[in-house]
């Protein structure tokens, strides 16, 4: 996941901010807008997966196989879990999900390499507790709203630093070691994860703070000369309207195309919610703002956030939801040079977002939803 925003996980204080400021230019329209006068085209529609719910069997990976034409790791693919300990690498549930994509025909997009979050200890605290005996085993930090998050990281960066040639070292080895491993079968990554602050600056990552402004530029060259052929994305939430952090992520690419450095394309999560997401036209907007720079675009993690506490019946949530999903899949469909749409997860079974937000295309008995035959009615037929 790209891990989201505070208001990413607070979806509902996010959709009554929404509410508050109409000219934000995301909220949702009353109707459906008229269907665009364009060609169906067969657009991948692609979905993450948890590698614990593919073993259990069962609906899940055959709700997959049938339906989703590519995966995304949802968690095994992070740093956290390739890289456990420094320099020590561990591939077995990356291995497992790309064989199972293999075997079945499916393609994989790699996510995460550069991310400031679902990072292993020992690059949050520069490795201070082994330093001292305190070894302790692989664990994975509990998830903090984003401010929180934020100043643990950055206090325990701090305190115990990292030189500039040391962290670049660290994030070329990550990048080479993963791309290299999985060149010819990962053919797309999410090579840097949410980059952008809500200023549209860089965020003060570890790598932005240790490194510099030029990590995003030395990630993206690693990545290329580690696997020439890999498709290299930016990948970042919050950027599908307009405001100072789609400004700041457009200038971003505009700079980097400019100069030559490898980028084939930006990832729009849409991580979103049925009173504020994103229309069709503004979306195409959007995307037509990094198409014009000679770049891709994809969908790559979308969710639709409802809740039982919305004073209205579960049908009438179901139809918002799915005009969410139709606005953005036939803003795909529209733009030739969007190349998937990924969902963040198969059912609301199993999914990062609390049972009630009822987010996904299937239910939690993997029933379709309104939103499905939406999503298919903007792609060509299969």
């Amino acid at each position: 996941m790209g891990g989201h925003g505070w208001l990413g996980r607070h979806w509902m204080l996010a959709a009554l901010l929404a509410l508050a400021l109409p000219g934000a230019g995301h909220a949702a329209p009353a109707k459906a807008p008229a269907a665009a006068a364009v060609p169906l085209r067969d657009v991948p529609l692609g979905t993450a997966v948890r590698l614990s719910a593919l073993r259990s069997g069962g609906d899940y990976p055959d709700t997959f196989l049938r339906e989703f034409d590519s995966l995304t790791a949802e968690n095994e693919m992070k740093m956290q879990a390739l890289q456990p300990r420094r320099g020590r690498y561990d591939f077995a549930a990356a291995d497992e999900l790309v064989r199972f994509a293999r075997r079945n025909g499916k393609a994989v997009r790699g996510h995460t390499l550069v991310w400031g979050q679902a990072l292993p200890l020992w690059l949050v605290d520069h490795g201070a507790l082994d330093r001292i005996g305190l070894r302790l085993p692989p664990i994975v930090l509990p998830r903090l709203p984003n401010a929180l998050g934020r100043l643990v990281g950055e206090t325990a960066t701090t305190l115990t630093g990292w030189r500039r040639d040391e962290l670049m070292g660290v994030m070329k080895d990550h990048i080479r070691t993963v791309m290299r491993r999985y060149a010819g079968d990962v053919a797309e990554w999410d090579v840097v994860n949410e980059p952008m602050a809500d200023n549209g600056a860089l965020a003060p990552t570890v790598w932005r703070r240790f490194i510099g402004p030029d990590y995003v530029e030395q990630a993206l060259r690693t990545a290329h000369s580690a696997d020439p052929k890999a498709k290299l994305f930016i990948n970042d939430f919050n950027v599908e309207y307009p405001g100072p952090k789609l400004d700041g992520l457009v200038a971003l690419a505009r700079d980097l195309v400019a100069r030559g450095v490898p980028l084939d394309g930006i990832g729009l999560q849409s991580h979103t919610h049925v009173l504020g997401y994103t229309d069709e036209a503004t979306l195409r907007r959007t995307m037509r703002r990094f198409t014009r720079l000679g770049l891709d675009v994809q969908i790559t993690e979308m969710d639709v956030a409802t809740s039982s506490l919305l004073d209205v019946a579960r049908p009438e949530r179901l139809q918002r939801q799915a005009l969410a999903y139709g606005a953005a899949a036939r803003a795909c469909n529209a733009v030739p040079r969007c190349t998937r749409l990924t969902t963040w997860g198969i059912s609301d079974a199993v999914s990062w977002l609390s049972p009630g937000a009822a987010g996904l295309l299937f239910d939690g008995s993997y029933r379709t939803k309104p939103a499905y035959a939406a999503v298919r009615a903007a792609f060509a037929p299969r």
